[in-house]
C-alpha cells in the first residue's frame, strides 16, 4: 500500500477513535477487531437480563477477554469501580477460558495513575492473569493488520498515485462548489480546549502527509480560479473556510479541527479515489494557523487574495 493510502486510512481510523463514545465506541472496537482477526475474534452482546457476563469480546488465539469503557470523561471513582466489578465478574464466569484481560478505553493520551494502579493491584492479586490497558496506540497496532479490501469496505477508497494522475478540473470543481455552499454548523456544542493543549498538539504524521500530498497538485486550484467564469468564486471559498475554521478554533485540538474540516469539505463520504484526492488538494494549509508544519516553499495562497 502506498504511503498516501496508509496515511489516509490512519487519519480516518484515528478520527473514528476520537469521535466514538459509549455504545458507539464498542461498535467501533468490534468493527476493528472483526476486520483484523476475522473468525478468531468473538464479539459478545448482552442477552436479556443476563447481560454479557462482563465480556465485550474474546480473542480465542490469545485467550484474551476484553472489557470496553468509553465515557465522555474518565472519572476516578467510576473508572476504578468499573475495572474492579468487570474484572471480578469476568473471572467468576469466564475464568477458565482466559488468562489475559484487556481494559479497552478511549483516553487518547493514556490512562490516569489511579486506573493504572488499580490494574496493577488486580494483576498482583491474580497471578496467572495478565491485565493490560488498550488505548489508541494498542488499537492502532490492530488497525495495521487490516487488509486493503476491508479498509475500503470500512472507510471507502483512499487517494493514491493513480488518482493524482487522473485528477481533473471536474473533480476540483465538484469539491470547490461544495465548499462554497457550506455553512458552519451552529448546532455544534462549544467546549473550550485549554490553550496549552492546543499549543502542544502538533499534526499527526498522517495528517501532515495528507496536506503535503494535496499541495503537490495545488497549482490545479490556482489554474481553476484563473479560468472560472465567476471572479468572486475564490473569495467565497476563502470566506467559507474562514467561517468554518473560526467556528472550530479553541473548541478542539488542531488534529480534530483537520478531521472536522476534511469531513465538512466532503471527505467523510465514500467517494472515488479522485474525489478524495480533490478534497486534499482543496484543503489549504492555512486553515490551522497555530501549527508550525514544514510544508515546503510552494505553499498555495489564500484564494481570497487572488
Amino acid at each position: 500500500m502506498e504511503p498516501l493510502e496508509k496515511a489516509y486510512y490512519e487519519v480516518k481510523f484515528e478520527n473514528k477513535f476520537l469521535k466514538a463514545k459509549g455504545d458507539a465506541f464498542q461498535t467501533f472496537f468490534n468493527d476493528l477487531m472483526g476486520r483484523a482477526y476475522k473468525g478468531d475474534y468473538m464479539p459478545c452482546r448482552p442477552w436479556g437480563n443476563r447481560g454479557d457476563r462482563k465480556n465485550d469480546g474474546f480473542l480465542k488465539s490469545e485467550r484474551r477477554l476484553f472489557q470496553v469503557y468509553a465515557p465522555n470523561e474518565m472519572k476516578e471513582r467510576e473508572a476504578i469501580d468499573k475495572i474492579r466489578e468487570d474484572f471480578e465478574g469476568a473471572k467468576n464466569f469466564w475464568g477458565k477460558h482466559f488468562d489475559k484481560w484487556a481494559f479497552v478505553h478511549n483516553a487518547s493520551l493514556g490512562i490516569p495513575p489511579h486506573v493504572q494502579k488499580e490494574m496493577l493491584d488486580l494483576e498482583q492479586a491474580n497471578p496467572g492473569i495478565k491485565l493490560d490497558p488498550w488505548g489508541l496506540e494498542e488499537l492502532r497496532i490492530v488497525f495495521r493488520l487490516i487488509q486493503r479490501a476491508d479498509l475500503e469496505s470500512w472507510f471507502g477508497y483512499a487517494p493514491n498515485a493513480q488518482a493524482k494522475v487522473r485528477l481533473g478540473f471536474e473533480n476540483i470543481r465538484v469539491v470547490l462548489e461544495t465548499i462554497a455552499s457550506r455553512k458552519p454548523d451552529s448546532r455544534m456544542p462549544v467546549k473550550q480546549v485549554p490553550p496549552r493543549k492546543i499549543e502542544s498538539n502538533q499534526l499527526s504524521d498522517g495528517i501532515a502527509t495528507l496536506i503535503k500530498e494535496g499541495m503537490t497538485k495545488a497549482s490545479m486550484v490556482d489554474d481553476f480560479f484563473g479560468k472560472w467564469h465567476d471572479p468572486t468564486f475564490g473569495e467565497r471559498i476563502a470566506v467559507a473556510f474562514r467561517e468554518k475554521y473560526d467556528s472550530l478554533r479553541g473548541t478542539m485540538t488542531p488534529n480534530e479541527i483537520f478531521y472536522e474540516i476534511q469531513a465538512w469539505v466532503g471527505g467523510s463520504e465514500r467517494g472515488t479515489a479522485e474525489h478524495e484526492m480533490a478534497v486534499l488538494v482543496d484543503l489549504p494549509p492555512w486553515i490551522i494557523p497555530e501549527l508550525k508544519l514544514e510544508l515546503g516553499p510552494s505553499q498555495p495562497r489564500d484564494p481570497g487574495e487572488a
